[in-house]
């Protein structure tokens, strides 16, 4: 008699299928890229020489200001920051006992979760620079992880699923 029978595999991806499904127990995530872009400011007049803000309005951004003081939006410096992101809908697992074993070697700190996901969900993960839950409950913090190990396909006979160990910044 097999341990591991059909009946099993199907018992498990059915269960985790449930956990990690639009319905389930997943919390939303944002994940950022690591290419940063940079625009130009759309609330001041961008000055070439300096490559900075020439501290004057340009008449048609969001938060006017008197011209020599500091752009508002820019913070003097005439370009913004811009970062691509996803939202993705996760497992999230803070409490190591409750984690699926992993064949990477993590040290399990404060502040080390793990995450649970579709498979599908794979090459963004790989491709985040970091995760932040994005949630209005008080107990996850407002906290930015990055990932602590590569996705890691799992599953019981299939990789259906990817885990994922993420430690906090």
């Amino acid at each position: 008699m097999q341990l591991i029978n059909a009946q099993l595999k199907k018992l498990f991806k059915d269960s985790i299928d449930q956990i990690v499904g639009a319905n389930g127990l997943t919390t939303k995530c944002l994940i950022r890229y690591g290419s940063l872009n940079h625009q130009l400011c759309n609330n001041c007049k961008f000055d070439p020489i300096t490559k900075s803000s020439s501290n004057i309005y340009n008449g048609t951004g969001p938060a006017a200001f008197d011209d020599y003081q500091i752009c508002p939006v820019c913070l003097g410096q005439g370009r913004l920051e811009h970062t691509d992101t996803d939202t993705l809908y996760l497992a999230v697992l803070f409490d190591s006992k409750y984690w699926l074993k992993t064949s990477a070697p993590v040290n399990i700190a404060d502040g080390t979760m793990q995450t649970i996901s579709p498979i599908s969900t794979m090459l963004q993960i790989r491709a985040a620079n970091d995760l932040k839950i994005d949630s209005d409950l008080k107990n996850y913090g407002n906290y930015i992880y990055e990932r602590a190990s590569d996705p890691e396909p799992a599953g019981l006979g299939s990789a259906d699923y990817v885990i994922t160990m993420w430690k906090r910044k």
